[in-house]
């Protein structure tokens, strides 16, 4: 997997875009922090945000417009397993 990381700040925390619809936030250590699942529409984040809390795919989640990823709206969440990131990501 190709991922490009985009330094943040001078503390080292990154941006790791996995693809054009998934991206991490990893703090200077190196721990991911959040993850930004990017969709078309509103709708399609809200149902995978609904989808991420029913099945306990992470600790926290929210939908707004894309600040990370160049889609036109993202589902910011907490506590993904990596194994789902990385699969989101091969899609």
């Amino acid at each position: 997997m190709d991922i490009t990381r985009v330094q943040l700040n001078s503390e080292g925390w990154n941006l790791n875009i996995l693809s054009a619809r998934v991206a991490t936030i990893t703090d200077p250590v190196g721990n991911r922090k959040v993850s930004y699942f990017g969709f078309e529409t509103k709708e399609k984040a809200v149902k995978f945000q609904q989808w991420l809390i029913e099945n306990e795919q992470c600790s926290a989640a929210s939908v707004r417009k894309a600040e990370r990823l160049s889609m036109d709206f993202e589902c910011k969440s907490w506590g993904v397993p990596t194994e789902l990131i990385l699969e989101l990501a091969q899609r």
